[in-house]
């Protein structure tokens, strides 16, 4: 294969990873995080939006101990801010466990856009490093 059909296969392959992580965060709006072995945390992308030329996720936090589907979720935060590399680095696998309730977090995101735009927190790290302190995991 000669240099140009190199550089062009190579491209190729380029647009298409960049498509198709594009995509993945588009088609679910339901993934895992890092967690403690002992319980499963999934993110649930509410909202998406540009914001001075940056993609911006809403997301709210949840947690469940393992093997415990009987269990209601715990809402580990009703409402982040992330940025899209910071998002990325996040998430796991999609997941199918959602929580359709969204009263507090839409509260929470009334909040957040109602505080003066140079004010208005956004997670630029990983989510579970963004969370309260008191449920952070490393």
């Amino acid at each position: 294969m000669g240099l140009n059909h190199r550089l062009l296969f190579g491209a190729a392959i380029f647009l298409l990873s960049v498509g198709v992580s594009s995509e993945t965060i588009n088609d679910y709006a339901l993934w895992n995080i890092k967690s403690d072995p002992s319980e499963t945390r999934w993110i649930q992308i509410r909202e998406f939006q540009r914001m001075e030329g940056e993609e911006i996720f809403h997301i709210d936090v949840y947690s469940r101990e393992n093997g415990d589907m009987q269990e209601l979720a715990m809402r580990l935060a009703d409402h982040i801010a992330i940025e899209r590399e910071a998002l990325l680095n996040s998430i796991g696998q999609p997941v199918d466990t959602g929580v359709p309730e969204r009263v507090a977090y839409d509260k929470a995101v009334t909040r957040w856009m109602k505080t003066p735009a140079a004010q208005r927190e956004i997670c630029r790290r990983p989510v579970q490093r963004c969370l309260d302190p008191v449920f952070a995991a490393e």
